[in-house]
């Protein structure tokens, strides 16, 4: 991972760690990758009042409960190391900017508490806070280590951190959940793995709506609160899919129905028999390429960082999808802007869904097959593309590391006077201020380099490429 040297004492002047307030708690190792997080009832199914809780919020907010859980309990105020919490994301010191962006949300974003059901049955509590109390980000001068330090309210704290009620959720699966929606599925699913009805609550659709969007009433169209089957297409349908694809539980959708109108819906859970997809060995909880795309396309950085902020990921993907496939279209007419184009299918969202993979070793009958569906061949493409490029990335670099200084001189002269000139403003700053220690021109000038030494790829090089994958696996 990169270096995150991203704080200074000119940033923060009149700040030192804090190494004297008392009941302070550090956490030096967060493993994503096998941590398990036991999340009271309460902070499930949470319903946003003010502000919109997106995926990077959910997935954030449980990376800090599971730091929190594995500390001493004695403690008030908690810490971790950035570089654990974003781990394995490939982040460099711009993009900070997201993780602070986040935790602001975290401390302003109301949200009502519950034990996840509507029913007012005797002896039910209701409460309101926001998810954090406080949150800083602080960097040791001596150690150099980057430290995020925060808090919880003291009325929500206990039920957090030792609940009584709690579903056991992978951070694994977690990383691996790409929308907001799918995410705020599974955690309230799997708390019903175990239940012997395998049945989820049963409550009216509109009651589900701000759970699984992450968007208050106040703030959703009223085309969104008015009908069901935008609902349904827009967060139900997507959300379930991924769900089934990529973790170890199987969902179903029940819809309760007065005369013709859906009124109400639950889930049956199962615990999924067959093999999952591959999960990542190094799981993330940001996925910064997206921002990298958005800037190769001509988004500046911030306004691509405060996207990718705003939006989900997987209207995000599409969109840019949507647009790549677009620029690179030549039967259509060019593109006159693609920043333009892809903010509008971004807000609109009319770009068709990248769909989640069905899961391996599915027998394809049922509601299986209905609910994960089939990716179609393009999208596969792509993203065996981008697993290529990747692959290739990595062996361009291993090659320029092996040339002398000289070829090394060359090769970055070649790039900066052929490739440079095309690119952004940002990234050309970006190139002369840092070279290749930004991560978005080390990106540009290794696929520049993988093209200048092995050309375009064929689709026998893909070909031959999946079979070594395959080999390995």
């Amino acid at each position: 991972m990169t270096a995150l040297c991203i704080l200074s004492e000119i940033l923060f002047p009149t700040r030192r760690m804090a190494t004297k307030r008392a009941k302070k708690t550090d956490v030096d190792v967060v493993s994503a990758s096998s941590a398990e997080l036991r999340k009271a009832v309460e902070a499930i199914a949470i319903q946003p009042k003010s502000g919109k809780i997106t995926l990077l919020t959910r997935k954030l907010f449980n990376v800090l409960l599971a730091v929190a859980q594995q500390a001493d309990e004695s403690g008030d105020t908690y810490r971790a190391l950035l570089s654990d919490i974003v781990a394995n994301s490939a982040f460099d010191s711009n993009d900070t900017a997201l993780v602070k962006e986040h935790l602001r949300r975290m401390v302003s974003v109301q949200v009502e508490w519950s034990q996840g059901t509507s029913s007012q049955k005797p002896g039910r509590k209701w409460g309101i806070s926001t998810l954090i109390a406080d949150a800083e980000i602080l960097e040791d001068p001596q150690t150099r280590r980057v430290w995020v330090e925060f808090s919880f309210a003291p009325k929500i704290k206990k039920k957090l951190l030792d609940p009584v009620q709690y579903a056991r959720l992978s951070l694994q699966f977690q990383s691996q959940l790409r929308s907001s929606a799918g995410l705020a599925l599974y955690e309230i699913c799997v708390r019903y793995l175990t239940n012997p009805s395998h049945l989820t609550m049963r409550e009216s659709w509109a009651w589900w709506r701000p759970i699984l969007s992450g968007t208050p009433d106040t703030e959703a169209g009223d085309e969104a609160k008015r009908e069901y089957k935008y609902f349904k297409r827009d967060y139900l349908r997507p959300a379930i899919a991924e769900v089934n694809a990529v973790t170890n539980i199987f969902v179903e959708l029940i819809e309760h129905r007065e005369g013709r109108r859906v009124a109400e819906i639950q889930f049956r859970v199962t615990e999924r028999k067959q093999p999952m997809l591959a999960l990542d060995e190094h799981p993330n909880v940001f996925d910064s390429t997206l921002v990298d795309r958005m800037v190769k396309i001509g988004i500046p950085l911030k306004e691509a960082q405060t996207l990718y902020a705003d939006s989900e990921e997987n209207r995000i993907r599409a969109a840019l999808q949507m647009t790549e496939q677009r620029m690179r279209s030549t039967t259509l007419p060019p593109v006159r802007s693609a920043p333009a184009l892809f903010k509008d299918a971004l807000k609109k969202g009319y770009a068709p869904p990248v769909e989640a993979l069905p899961a391996v070793g599915s027998s394809g009958g049922g509601s299986g097959k209905a609910a994960a569906g089939a990716a179609p061949a393009d999208d596969l493409k792509a993203r065996l593309l981008d697993e290529y490029a990747a692959y290739r990335r990595k062996e361009a670099r291993s090659l320029y590391e092996e040339q002398g200084e000289k070829e090394q001189e060359l090769a970055r002269q070649s790039f900066e006077e052929d490739v440079l000139p095309g690119l952004g403003a940002h990234m050309r700053d970006d190139w002369r201020r840092r070279g290749l220690n930004s991560k978005l021109a080390e990106t540009a000038f290794f696929d520049w380099l993988a093209r200048k030494t092995w050309g375009e790829p064929t689709d026998g090089d893909l070909l031959s490429f999946t079979l070594s994958q395959s080999r390995a696996a």
